[in-house]
């Protein structure tokens, strides 16, 4: 099967997963059903069709519509009054990340730029679409993400729960 057919069928696959993780409220469903989906048929049909490098650029594209099309002009008032805030939080996140991830590649679990990727704070669909530019793991980074937003989301409530009773 040509790369194009091969292409057809994984989004056709990814598709149907993408719906079914959706469906069954999976964090981040579209995303871990899709990939999910295409992994299990890739491990029982065993084949494999390269993606175009076009494929990536498009996503890109999408990626960066869907965020440029979340923007609010409001959001510039709401950021004036959090920016210190955010700029610590972000400095504390990103540096702590650089840290595990010098930590996970001494330990010689990850090499750095997966590690790094996998323990950088951000959506997880951005940082795979990196990963897939680099020379990380796009697996491995969406294991690190996909493990934390089920543990954010499984503690979430009793987090929020302590920190209100304050």
């Amino acid at each position: 099967m040509s790369s194009s057919l091969g292409l057809l069928a994984y989004l056709g696959l990814g598709l149907l997963g993408g719906f079914l993780g959706t469906k069954l409220k999976i964090p981040a469903g579209a995303l871990i059903g899709a990939m999910l989906t295409i992994i299990f048929f890739k491990m029982f049909m065993k084949v494999h069709w390269d993606v175009p490098k076009s494929f990536t650029f498009v996503l890109q594209v999408f990626l960066g519509i869907m965020v440029g099309a979340s923007f609010q002009p409001e959001l510039m008032q709401a950021m004036k009054k959090i920016a210190i805030p955010v700029i610590i939080s972000c400095v504390v996140l990103v540096g702590t990340g650089v840290i595990l991830a010098f930590i996970f590649t001494r330990l010689g679990l990850v090499d750095i730029g997966t590690a790094y990727l996998g323990t950088s704070p951000g959506a997880m669909s951005a940082l795979i679409l990196l990963a897939l530019e680099s020379q990380a793991q796009p697996m491995l980074v969406l294991c690190f993400h996909f493990i934390r937003v089920v543990f954010v989301i499984l503690t979430a409530p009793l987090i929020f729960k302590l920190l209100s009773a304050q």
